[in-house]
């Protein structure tokens, strides 16, 4: 499965499963008086070697920078398999908006080192967390300076079971974050909040993010 992350009505972001999609990385320009602000919609197969996740984010950061992107959003759980049996398998521990350091998180240092170098925003898709025995699906998000600014756990878990069908129940290895997101992106976006997948499927969720 290739997930990515797409960006909604008022800066909202959330990630999108899709399968059999080629590699690409999408430019939607948003117009402002003064010039138009590009960002990076990063989308990229997954596999289940980390270290090649790895590389492939850093590939499509850097293709965001060079085709002149202010922002770019990686896909969701983009460090490892979307699967609930490799969540634990895969899960880092993550650094806090009020921390001074990301820690011995590999993939939180790839977007913060990306987003520094290359003076990006960076919304960081999704990646398993792990803390307190629990794991979470969470998204971090680092400003131009390097600087986590926000963090996001995915509060509406996906559980289905058709009949004769699909049965997946993110419920049976992740827990379900108990907030709701957002950030200030400055002059040239705003406040933007964060929705992971299932997130956006409530409309009241979106409402209470508008308000801020």
């Amino acid at each position: 499965l290739v997930s990515s992350m797409n960006i909604i009505s008022s800066f909202l972001t959330q990630p999108i499963l899709k399968s059999s999609v080629s590699s690409r990385i999408l430019n939607r320009s948003f117009s402002t008086a003064l010039e138009m602000t590009k960002v990076g919609l990063c989308q990229f197969p997954v596999s289940e070697d980390k270290l090649r996740n790895h590389e492939m984010a850093s590939k499509y950061l850097k293709l965001a920078s060079q085709e002149g992107c202010k922002l770019a959003v990686l896909p969701e759980i983009w460090n490892g398999p979307y699967a609930t049996a490799a969540f634990p398998e895969y899960a880092e521990v993550l650094p806090s908006v009020d921390g001074n350091s990301v820690g011995d998180s590999a993939s939180a240092r790839l977007l913060q080192q990306h987003a520094s170098d290359l003076k990006l925003w960076v919304v960081g898709g999704s990646i398993s967390e792990k803390e307190d025995g629990k794991i979470y699906n969470t998204c971090l998000v680092f400003d131009p300076s390097g600087k986590l600014v926000a963090k996001h756990r995915k509060a509406h878990l996906f559980d289905i079971d058709v009949p004769g069908g699909i049965t997946f129940r993110e419920s049976d290895t992740l827990s379900p974050g108990e907030s709701l997101t957002a950030f200030d992106g400055g002059e040239e976006f705003g406040m933007v909040g964060i929705g992971i997948c299932y997130d956006i499927r409530f409309p009241e969720y979106s409402l209470v993010l508008n308000k801020k």
